[in-house]
């Protein structure tokens, strides 16, 4: 993951500081990545708590808003409205349902941060909330498809969301990580009798199935540690006198100490019935060697990954089974247990890992998302140079939509870390299913940028605009020579595109001629902007001097009229004349055996013997770089032919016609001949192939020269880089010609 220069400002945002798992892990998580470096970390919350001192000293800010009672709306929001302008956040992670809502409404009052979600529960409690708290949870599941990711602790916790409506593909897992340095090693208490549940006395917590439990197994001992409202305390109390275990068990208030009181435990029990999503308890008992009962609630099962420990929610006689098993164990076998259990926490719930996990999600919200939107993602140069700008521009997030079906570079690109969709479009005829899967997709990417790739990947991307405030830019990827010469819906995109064309910030065309013919019919000529395809020098080169060469001719690309292979055929049969010897290698989508037309014109011209027709490959570089000659016979449409820039790359002499900007991509490197002209094109092929293989390597090292001068795949990179990072600005008219607060304490 890339990180920018510039620490990410981040801002969590939680309700209060006070005793609680989710606000143990906050403080965790903030002191973490402060320490891991890249952030400016600030803690907003709503009311004090005991946390903050703890913070500051780790080098965390906190800030009280100080909301003064529940009413306390307008002038609250106004305060926090206040801190949050003053942070200038690139990210406000909200924790619990409430902060979380905040997070939303602070959004546009901010600057505009990106907004994460913290889910710390499995199943809510709603319904014990009242009137607001039902409210609330409602307006959570309504509005979260407006954060731009979501956070939960605990794998269930993300089922259960999803199940409420929460978008699937926003959610992220990151469990709890536990401070291995803080909570040590068992010590102590490994012979005794007594069950310990610690967390706050909620119904959520069920301690009554644990005194139930603790009734059935006389010979245990029982101790709660934790706070809670007094009714509920007083409703267990009267519980464990009515079951006889009143002489038996202790009841502690929270305690600020757990650190050191987890290794002088026997046994820990978690008891909760629902809501549990990751259990800190168990885990920070596990990272201190104590033995753990758990009930099948939330991550609990996952996190002991021993079923043996594991009883179902609600369950006494179950969990009174398991207390039994434990008193049976002799002292060794309970630190063989509880070394089991430090050894887990140490291998997938370390703080670090936390962290870093959380620091990649982060990171990634602060990057631009850029949505390119493409007609294809076939075979083809254009298709090929998008594949290489995912893969080359790093420091941004990419989603592609594939206006058709399939295409052999999705996968590249998703191994690029992109993510890609595909609408399945009949060519040339968008459906109403098209059209709406078009703007569902716009909507969940979000993007700060629409890329336009190809005539109708443009045309998408104005529609796409229409539902989101994304910078626009187009990518013209072709020349136009005759509009008569497209299809008629491509003849007619062409031209609607041209009314539209001051809608995007910029247009970029990879070839000098494609921008002028485009001016011409009204392109608007001030977004033009002209950065020439680019070729990656690793993957493009020469063969070692010591390799053998194959030899023959190349005529490489998909069978299209665009491409004019009876031309080249026709050539071909003129060279074989004079030189009977020359091989001919065609390779490129449908120019194979499958292909009646042109095994028929091979036939009819007599090059059976001579061609070889190998359809698409995978192995172009190696393919290119052991031929004599490649031929690039394009007849019209070419825009900058890639082709011929490959094959310079590789060291290969070539000759191509007049098309597109194929003039000066050669210089004056290769051979250029006139479009739709056999003879000119064979008498070029000839003069190369009559070179000495010294001239000939000669002609190649020049051409690979100008390639590393002018076109390289950096430059290329570099040039996309700042247009996409750049603020909004006015796009120059390139010479195309020419080559190349009150009530709030803060505190740090």
């Amino acid at each position: 993951m890339p990180e920018c220069s510039a620490p990410c400002r981040l801002a969590f945002l939680i309700r209060d500081l006070g005793h609680g798992g989710a606000q143990r892990q906050l403080v965790t998580l903030a002191k973490a990545l402060v320490a891991r470096g890249g952030f400016e970390v600030t803690v907003v919350h709503f009311y004090p708590g005991v946390f903050e001192e703890e913070l500051r000293a780790a080098g965390v800010r906190t800030a009280c808003v100080g909301k003064r009672h529940r009413w306390d709306l307008a002038g609250f929001f106004m305060r926090l409205v206040k801190t949050m302008r003053g942070l200038r956040p690139d990210v406000i992670h909200g924790y619990l349902h409430e902060a979380n809502l905040m997070a939303l409404f602070l959004r546009p009052w901010c600057g505009s941060p990106k907004v994460v979600w913290g889910i710390r529960d499995s199943q809510t409690d709603a319904d014990t909330w009242g009137v607001l708290g039902k409210l609330s949870f409602r307006l959570n599941c309504l509005l979260s498809g407006r954060a731009d990711c979501i956070v939960a602790n605990s794998r269930a916790g993300r089922d259960y969301y999803i199940g409420k409506g929460y978008p699937a593909e926003r959610f992220e897992v990151v469990p709890n990580g536990i401070d291995v340095d803080k909570f040590t090693n068992h010590s102590l208490g490994a012979g005794g009798c007594t069950f310990v549940v610690i967390g706050r006395l909620h119904p959520m917590k069920d301690h009554a199935t644990f005194l139930r439990a603790l009734a059935a197994v006389p010979e245990a001992r029982g101790r709660i540690i934790g706070s809670g409202s007094p009714g509920y305390v007083e409703e267990m109390k009267h519980l464990a006198g009515a079951l006889g275990v009143a002489d038996r068990l202790t009841w502690e208030p929270a305690r600020d100490d757990l650190p050191a009181v987890y290794p002088t435990l026997d046994c820990v029990v978690s008891t909760s019935a629902y809501g549990e999503g990751f259990s800190n308890v168990l885990g920070e008992a596990m990272a201190c060697g104590v033995p753990c009962l758990a009930s099948d609630v939330g991550d609990s099962a996952w996190l002991l990954a021993d079923e043996r420990r594991v009883y179902a929610a609600g369950d006494a006689a179950a969990l009174a089974e398991k207390m039994r098993e434990f008193l049976n164990l002799d002292e060794k076998a309970r630190r063989v247990w509880g070394n089991e259990n430090r050894q887990r926490i140490l291998d997938h719930f370390t703080v670090a890992g936390m962290a870093e996990k959380t620091a990649g999600l982060l990171l990634r919200q602060r990057l631009l998302v850029v949505l390119w939107i493409t007609t294809g993602l076939g075979t083809g140069g254009a298709e090929m140079m998008l594949a290489q700008l995912v893969r080359g521009l790093t420091n941004h997030s990419h989603v592609v939509i594939s206006l058709t079906a399939g295409g052999k570079y999705i996968e590249p690109l998703r191994s690029a870390g992109a993510a890609v969709y595909s609408l399945d479009m009949p060519a040339g005829k968008p459906t109403p299913g098209a059209l709406w899967s078009l703007f569902k997709n716009v909507r969940q990417a979000r993007p700060d940028i629409l890329m336009g790739w190809m005539y109708h990947g443009c045309l998408a991307a104005v529609l796409a605009k229409l539902v989101c405030r994304a910078r626009m830019i187009w990518n013209i990827r072709q020349s136009l020579y005759d509009l008569s010469l497209e299809k008629r819906g491509s003849a007619l995109v062409i031209r609607a595109l041209a009314w539209l064309s001051r809608i995007p910030e910029a247009i970029t065309y990879n070839s000098q001629v494609s921008a002028r013919q485009h001016e011409a019919i009204g392109y608007h000529a001030g977004q033009s902007r002209l950065i020439p395809n680019g070729f990656d020098l690793e993957k493009w080169q020469p063969l070692p001097p010591s390799a053998e060469r194959a030899g023959g001719v190349g005529r490489f690309g998909r069978y299209t009229a665009m491409k004019d292979y009876p031309a080249f055929l026709e050539a071909a049969a003129l060279i074989s004349k004079d030189m009977p010897q020359v091989r001919f290698i065609l390779a490129g989508t449908g120019v194979d055996a499958s292909n009646e037309e042109l095994v028929s014109l091979v036939q009819k011209l007599g090059l059976t013997n001579s061609v070889s027709l190998l359809g698409e490959r995978d192995d172009l570089p190696a393919l290119t770089a052991g031929l004599d000659l490649v031929v690039s016979s394009s007849a019209f449409g070419e825009g900058f032919p890639n082709v011929v820039g490959e094959a310079m790359a590789c060291g290969v002499p070539v000759v191509a016609t007049d098309i597109g900007d194929t003039a000066w991509v050669m210089g004056e490197t290769g051979h250029l001949v006139p479009a739709r002209d056999p003879s000119a094109l064979a008498a070029a092929c000839l003069k190369v192939l009559r070179l000495s293989p010294d001239e000939r390597r000669e002609m190649g090292e020049a051409g690979r020269e100008r390639i590393v001068q002018q076109f390289s795949l950096k430059s290329v990179l570099s040039q996309f880089e700042d247009m996409l990072s750049a603020e909004k600005r006015a796009t120059k008219n390139l010479n195309l010609c020419s080559e190349a607060g009150a009530g709030v304490r803060a505190s740090i």
